[in-house]
C-alpha cells in the first residue's frame, strides 16, 4: 500500500504530536496525581450524574452533590479510622517486644524439642528467628527510606495538599463537561474515522467500567467481610476452646487491607494471609490452634465469596481477561512503575485487550 503526500504528513504530525505529548507528561509527572484520581473518580460517578440529569436535575448540581457525597464518606471513614488504627497499632507495638521474647525464649525451644524428637532434624531457635530478623530489618530500612523521600522538604505536604484540593475540582469540572469533552474528542477525528472511534469508544467502555466499578465494589464488601470476620473471631476460637481468647490484633484493618488489595489477583490476598499469619504467630504464640484453624477458614470462605459470587454478580464476564494476561500486565507494572504501575496495570490491560484485537485486524486485513 503507497502513501500519499498528504497521507504521509498527516502520519508524521500525529507522531510528532503524540511525542510531544508523552514528553510533557513525563515532564510534568508529579503533579499529575490529583488529575489522574479526579478523572478516575468523575468515571466512577458520570453514571450516576447522567442519570439524575434525565430526571431534570442539571449536570452541575448533580456533579456538586456527589461528589462532595464521595469526599465526605471518604473523609468521615480517614477522620474515624485513622486514630483507631494508629492507636491499636500503637498498642500492638508496645507489646511486640514481650511477644518476640515470649516466643524466641520459651514458645519455640518448646515447640523445636518436641519436632526434632518426632522429626530427627537438627532445628534451632536461631536458624528460625535469623530469617525472620533479616525480613523484619530490611522491612524497617526501606519503611524508613520510603517515609525519609516521602518527607523531605515541603514536597510531601505539597504533593497532599494538591491531591485533597485539587481531586473534588478536577472531578467536578469533569463530571460537568463530560459529554461535551467526549464529543469534541471525536470531532477532533477524520470524518470516516468517526464511527469505528465510537463504538471503540463503547466497547472500552463497557469493559473497563466492568473492572472498575465492579471490581471497586468486590473490594470494598470483601474488605467488610474480612474486617468483621476477623474482628468477631476471639468470640468464636472462645466458643470452640472453652476459654478466653482474645481477637487477632488489628484484625479489622487488616481484613479491610486484605479485601481493598483484591484488586491485585493472587499477590493481594497472598499478602492478606501472610499479615494475618503474622500476627497471630506473634499474638497465640503457638499455645491455641483455634485461631489459626478459624483464619484458614475466613480465608477459604473470602476466597470463594469473592470468586463464586461478588465478582460474578458485580463484574460478570464482560472483563474477560487472562488469568496469565493478568500476571503479565502486574508485573510489567511492577517493573515500569511500582505500587503505582501495579495499580494501572490492569486498566491498561483491559483497554489493550480491546484495542489490540482490532489492530491485529487491520494488520492482517493490509497484508492479506
Amino acid at each position: 500500500m503507497t502513501l500519499t503526500r498528504q497521507q504521509i504528513i498527516a502520519l508524521a504530525l500525529t507522531m510528532l504530536l503524540v511525542g510531544g505529548c508523552l514528553l510533557f507528561l513525563d515532564a510534568v509527572k508529579s503533579m499529575l496525581t490529583p488529575f489522574v484520581v479526579g478523572v478516575v473518580l468523575a468515571y466512577l460517578i458520570d453514571p450516576l450524574v447522567t442519570r439524575l440529569h434525565r430526571y431534570g436535575i442539571p449536570r452541575s448540581l448533580g456533579s456538586a452533590a456527589l461528589v462532595a457525597a464521595a469526599i465526605s464518606v471518604l473523609g468521615v471513614v480517614m477522620v474515624l479510622g485513622i486514630p483507631m488504627l494508629i492507636e491499636q497499632l500503637a498498642s500492638f507495638l508496645q507489646r511486640l517486644p514481650v511477644y518476640i521474647m515470649t516466643l524466641q525464649h520459651y514458645v519455640l525451644p518448646n515447640k523445636l524439642g518436641s519436632l526434632r524428637g518426632l522429626l530427627d532434624v537438627q532445628l534451632t531457635v536461631e536458624s528460625l528467628m535469623k530469617p525472620l530478623g533479616l525480613i523484619g530489618a530490611k522491612g524497617a530500612e526501606w519503611t524508613v527510606q520510603a517515609m525519609q523521600q516521602a518527607m523531605s522538604g515541603i514536597a510531601w505536604l505539597v504533593n497532599i495538599t494538591l491531591l485533597i484540593v485539587m481531586t473534588p475540582v478536577v472531578a467536578f469540572y469533569f463530571l460537568i463537561d463530560w459529554p461535551r469533552i467526549s464529543e469534541n474528542v471525536f470531532l477532533t477525528m477524520p470524518k470516516r474515522w468517526r464511527a469505528n472511534a465510537k463504538q471503540l469508544a463503547r466497547d472500552i467502555d463497557l469493559k473497563l467500567a466492568a473492572y472498575l466499578r465492579g471490581t471497586l465494589a468486590v473490594c470494598v464488601l470483601l474488605g467488610l467481610f474480612y474486617a468483621a470476620a476477623l474482628t468477631g473471631m476471639g468470640t468464636l476460637a472462645s466458643l470452640i476452646a472453652g476459654e478466653p481468647i482474645d481477637t487477632l490484633e488489628m484484625g479489622w484493618a487488616i481484613g479491610l487491607v486484605t479485601g481493598l488489595l483484591g484488586f491485585l489477583p493472587i499477590i493481594g490476598g497472598t499478602i492478606g494471609i501472610l499479615l494475618m499469619y503474622s500476627v497471630a504467630l506473634i499474638q497465640y504464640q503457638l499455645q491455641v490452634w483455634e485461631p489459626y484453624a478459624l483464619l484458614a477458614i475466613i480465608y477459604m470462605v473470602g476466597q470463594i465469596l469473592e470468586g463464586y459470587v461478588l465478582t460474578p454478580m458485580l463484574v460478570g464476564n464482560r472483563v474477560g481477561l487472562h488469568p496469565l494476561w493478568v500476571i503479565f500486565a502486574l508485573m510489567a507494572g511492577a517493573t515500569l512503575g511500582g505500587i503505582a504501575g501495579m495499580m494501572l496495570a490492569l486498566p491498561v490491560a483491559v483497554i489493550l485487550s480491546v484495542l489490540l484485537p482490532r489492530v491485529l485486524a487491520l494488520w492482517r486485513a493490509a497484508i492479506d
